[in-house]
């Protein structure tokens, strides 16, 4: 793991992560698809996506000791799939010394990746999720955005840009298929009514702290 390490160590000083996207193969099982670097040793990627994905937890945080990771995992619709669902995985790695980014965040970063549409993302191309890897760059690495976001007016403008996407989505969703999926407004909402009630935490937390 030490010559792991060595090997993206100066990437994970200069940048606030390393992003890979990985899928489930139901037939080729875990598979890398994208990564931000070259990596030499892909057995640990593979490794990587085998113990995140075989879990239930939606969030996994796996410790490597100089270095972790953060998994979001999603599921895309595919008819042709067993059960109809294909599991696709995010994962930022990130130096030791950096705290665990939050939720929120990978909530926003999900926003972005469904904007890709479930038609190109099947299609495991690469250049789709470097395009991906690049607009999640432009947010968090271009613009220096604060990971783990550290002001309260940040944070409660990245829930609302969290919102925003994902009511977005939905019109986008009407405006090509002429129908919305009750199961995706269902599902959003409850991601809309999460990113609320952290904007509302962050607020008052804030005023707490302000007023004290």
């Amino acid at each position: 793991m030490q010559e792991l390490y060595e090997h993206f160590k100066e990437e994970l000083n200069r940048y606030p992560f390393i992003i890979i996207v990985g899928k489930y193969d139901q037939i080729l099982g875990p598979r890398p698809l994208f990564s931000s670097i070259k990596f030499k040793n892909e057995k640990f990627i593979a490794t990587l996506l085998r113990d995140a994905l075989n879990t239930n937890s939606k969030y996994v945080n796996l410790d490597f000791n100089q270095f972790y990771a953060q998994v979001c995992k999603i599921e895309i619709r595919d008819e042709t799939a067993r059960g109809g669902q294909q599991l696709y995985a995010i994962i930022l790695l990130r130096h030791s010394g950096y705290p665990q980014i939050p939720i929120l965040h990978f909530k926003r970063i999900e926003m972005i990746f469904h904007k890709i549409g479930s038609d190109k993302i099947l299609l495991d191309d690469e250049n789709v999720f470097k395009n991906f890897s690049t607009e999640i760059n432009n947010i968090y690495i271009k613009k220096f955005e604060i990971l783990p976001l550290e002001s309260y007016n940040l944070q409660v403008r990245s829930g609302i840009n969290t919102i925003q996407g994902f009511c977005e989505i939905l019109l986008e969703e009407k405006k090509e298929y002429g129908k919305i999926s009750e199961e995706n407004v269902i599902e959003y909402l409850k991601l809309m009514l999460d990113s609320c009630k952290e904007i509302i935490e962050t607020l008052n937390k804030h005023f707490s702290q302000t007023t004290e």
